[in-house]
């Protein structure tokens, strides 16, 4: 009986023991492959996050698993800031959020508002501008046959040169045999024919000899001296086809001169260009034909009258400017080329509402203001702005006559709004902090 009994106690506790063994391996898997307690922790309220890193949040203190710093309890204010979020409908950027700031807080960053208001503004758009040389003012002298430099009058350039002036001789077997055949045709014309002879063939012969040394260059005066002198030129005379200043000079003595050859190149200044380079937000104010004025820098005299022949298409993307050209009459030499100054255009006056230009802020791709909702509720909002002078900004869209904008301090408000922002944003990193927390 007593062995009996003893076998009936093992088959107990065997069977006791392995109960406890599958409880505790049963356990064991629950903890590995079982929901975490983060699982459960993510629905809960956040009320940590890292100030460094403020993406991460979580409900139970713990460390930032980036930096590796305490979490910090989230501020009774910035938490229901962030709950706060979804009230802004859409009218601003996804990254800032409405912002809840006490008169003292408001105080210490100096925090001051305008009203919107409704006006009619204009002003002058002043943008840098420079003196340029026309390219319907410039010319290049060459010869129409090759030759060779035999004498040069204008040995340097800079030099003031009139219409016509002989620059330079160039001798040119080609032209010279044309000239030679001329006189052939003239002197087989002028000479007597017999008693019923027909007309002499040099009478055709003659006017096409005259266009042919036409083309190669000689002007009529020189053709006719030719003729009156019964010799030929050897070296024919280069002269200026406009008048202007000479900006290039090529013309060697002794030098093969050919019609691919730049003997001189003469620029004209009596009517010069002003370039004046303008903002494309600027752009949409500029008319072609419209007024101006121009101002040489560091001179006193009063700004000379302009318009505008011409708007680039093109826009320099380094400086995000556009070139626009006006014309100047500068039959008195005043103004050279290269000299900077300053181009004046009147803008229209444009009607609207307008605040600070301080109140607005910029992003790139968004502009918006934060309206004062109360005395200590800010809400973002996105607008569109126009005009811009005098320091006020026109807001074409997004704001109303009679709100109130936040204009100074706007940028420490702004700060608030973004890191508000980022504690409401996604919780795929609140894990992330619960797993610093439970590593602690």
């Amino acid at each position: 009986m007593k062995e009996i009994r003893g076998l009936k106690i093992a088959a107990i506790a065997r069977w006791v023991l392995l109960g406890l063994v599958t409880l505790l391996a049963a356990r064991t898997v629950w903890s590995f492959w079982g929901p975490s307690p983060e699982v459960h922790s993510a629905h809960q309220e956040n009320r940590y996050y890292c100030p460094m890193h403020p993406q991460i949040r979580s409900p139970d203190p713990g460390q930032c698993p980036i930096c590796h710093m305490d979490l910090e309890p989230i501020p009774k204010e910035r938490a229901e800031n962030a709950k706060s979020q979804a009230s802004t409908g859409g009218l601003a950027p996804d990254s800032v959020v409405p912002v809840t700031l006490s008169q003292e807080k408001q105080e210490s960053i100096g925090l001051t508002t305008s009203l919107v208001t409704a006006a009619a503004l204009g002003d002058s758009l002043r943008v840098p501008g420079v003196v340029s040389t026309p390219e319907s003012g410039q010319s290049q002298v060459r010869v129409r046959a090759a030759g060779f430099v035999e004498r040069v009058a204008v040995r340097q350039t800079g030099v003031r040169v009139q219409s016509g002036q002989t620059l330079a001789w160039v001798y040119s077997p080609e032209i010279y045999r044309a000239e030679e055949e001329f006189l052939a045709a003239t002197r087989w014309n002028a000479a007597p024919s017999a008693p019923g002879a027909t007309a002499s063939p040099a009478a055709d012969i003659v006017p096409a000899a005259r266009r042919g040394l036409e083309l190669l260059g000689l002007t009529p005066s020189d053709i006719d001296e030719i003729a009156r002198t019964g010799k030929a030129l050897r070296a024919i005379p280069v002269r200026a086809p406009s008048s202007g200043y000479v900006t290039r000079f090529n013309a060697v003595l002794g030098s093969r001169a050919d019609p691919e050859t730049i003997l001189y190149e003469l620029a004209d200044l009596s009517t010069v260009w002003v370039i004046a380079s303008v903002h494309e937000r600027d752009l949409i104010n500029i008319r072609m034909g419209m007024k101006a004025k121009f101002a040489i820098t560091g001179q006193t005299e009063t700004p000379v009258e302009v318009r505008v022949e011409l708007i680039e298409p093109a826009l320099d993307e380094s400086t995000r400017t556009s070139r626009v050209r006006l014309s100047l009459n500068n039959k008195a030499y005043a103004l050279r080329p290269g000299q900077f100054g300053e181009v004046s255009f009147e803008l229209p006056t444009a009607t609207g509402l307008f605040v600070p230009a301080g109140a607005v802020i910029h992003t790139g791709e968004l502009q918006y203001v934060y309206v004062a909702s109360d005395s200590e509720h800010f809400e973002p909002r996105a607008v569109h702005t126009g005009l811009e002078a005098n320091g006020q900004i026109q807001i074409l869209d997004g704001a109303h006559v009679g709100e109130r904008v936040v204009t100074r301090g706007s940028f420490m408000l702004d700060s608030e709004s973004r890191l508000n922002a980022s504690l409401h944003s996604g919780s795929g990193v609140t894990g992330m902090a619960g797993a610093g927390a439970r590593a602690r």
